[in-house]
Parts: structure tokens; sequence; C-alpha cells
């Protein structure tokens, strides 16, 4: 988990504790990060870094914004990684045609404005966002509800996983294969010695009393 604004910060490594994971999810706040704006380049840069295993298979990031973006070229940064094997399943959130930013405090929720008191009206760039995904021939979700988007994503994830075992049983198979080739060959080349010592013998037998 990445929050960022105009900077980022690691809020959790990658871990199967899930229990952790719903308790640190929940306590993100939009307080954690002082500074106004958006850098997606430096979420990703962070993201890139979770992944320690240069032969880990299905790298993924979940990249959820409005795809607004004040920072460094986000489409470079997801270029850069793509060429280290991560994949974006990149969220929109938010509607093109522009919403306000609720912020709860408690039981109130206000909405954000600007330096000058002005409530923030943001709008979503479907358009980045989609790059982005493409950059990492990822994925793009519209995160309209939330529950068909955490029901899309599972099963991109599953699909995944289905693939990567597919590949892994085809790789098992040919590797396999060349054993049995090896064998195969070992016993054609001894039944071809042994029927040749057994013509020699028979010709010696000389059962028709051959002169």
């Amino acid at each position: 988990i990445i929050a960022y604004a105009s900077s980022a910060i690691p809020h959790l490594p990658i871990t199967n504790d899930y229990a952790a994971a719903r308790m640190f999810l929940t306590s993100l706040d939009t307080n954690m990060i002082s500074s106004q704006g958006t850098s997606m380049s430096s979420a990703t840069n962070i993201a890139m870094n979770y992944f320690d295993d240069v032969d880990q298979s299905n790298k993924v990031v979940c990249l959820l914004s409005d795809g607004e973006d004040h920072g460094e070229d986000a489409l470079l940064a997801a270029k850069n990684a793509a060429k280290n094997g991560i994949i974006f399943i990149s969220i929109v959130v938010g509607t093109e045609k522009g919403t306000v930013i609720p912020i709860k405090k408690g039981n109130q929720i206000t909405y954000k404005k600007n330096f000058d008191g002005e409530v923030v009206i943001t709008k979503s760039n479907f358009k980045k966002m989609n790059q982005i995904a493409e950059q990492t021939n990822g994925f793009f979700i519209e995160g309209i509800n939330t529950d068909n988007t955490v029901r899309e994503v599972i099963e991109i994830l599953k699909e995944m996983d289905k693939k990567e075992f597919e590949s892994k049983q085809y790789v098992k198979f040919k590797d396999q294969f060349q054993w049995f080739l090896l064998i195969g060959l070992t016993f054609i080349t001894l039944d071809i010695f042994l029927l040749n010592r057994k013509t020699e013998w028979l010709k010696k037998l000389n059962l028709f009393n051959d002169e």
C-alpha cells in the first residue's frame, strides 16, 4: 500500500497477512501527506522497489487515481515498470464531468478547498489512466462501483494465476519430455545392436546345411 499526493510514502510492503492489510488500509488518511497535488510517478517508482525478486512472476500494481498528475511523467514511470515485468491494473475514480473531493473528519464530511477557500472540482483523466495500463500491457477499470471494481480485479488476478500455472506445467512437461526422449533413443539403439547380434548368430547356425 502506497499513499501519494504531490509525494508518495510507503504504507505497507507486500504481505500475505490480510488482517494487517485491512488494518493498514483502514488507517489511510488524507492528512498523511500534507502537500497538495498528485504525482503518480512517485508512487510508481516506490511500487517498483517493492518487488525485490527479479524472477518473481505476476508483479501487479493496482493504481487508484482520478488520472490527474502534477508530477513527473507518469507514462514514463509506467514504461520503466513494464521493463521490470510489472503490470498495472489502472483504476480510475471520479467522473470526467468533474466532482468535489469529500474529506471525512469524524462524523462530518467536508470538501477539499484550495488556498483561496474555493471548493476544488476534480475531473478524471480516463485517457491517461488507460495509457498507463497500456504501457504495461495491463488492465484499465472504471472504478464507478466499488463492488464491481473489486470483482473485476479478482477476476483479473485469477486469470493471471491460471496462465502462470499453465505456463509452469508446459515448462515442466517440456523438461521431462527431454528425459523420455533420451530413454527412448537408448532403447532404440539397444534394439538395433541386439538385432544385429541375433542376425549374426542365426547365420552361424547354418540351419539348412549350406556349404
